[in-house]
């Protein structure tokens, strides 16, 4: 992983809290935001796993 890599996915979790936000103040259904939800944890959980790889190089 480098740095470029990482920028691009702390961009992604950016765009999936906006998502998620806007779901909220819109008042999307409850499977709609869950489901946003769900996405914003996993593209979290990556970016978690890529920055535990580049520290343990």
């Amino acid at each position: 992983m480098n740095e470029i890599e990482i920028s691009k996915q702390r961009a992604v979790i950016a765009q999936r809290h906006h998502d998620l936000y806007q779901a909220k103040i819109h008042g999307a259904g409850f499977a709609k935001i869950e489901k946003l939800r769900k996405q914003l944890l996993a593209e979290e959980k990556k970016l978690n796993r890529m920055l535990f790889v580049e520290a343990n190089r």
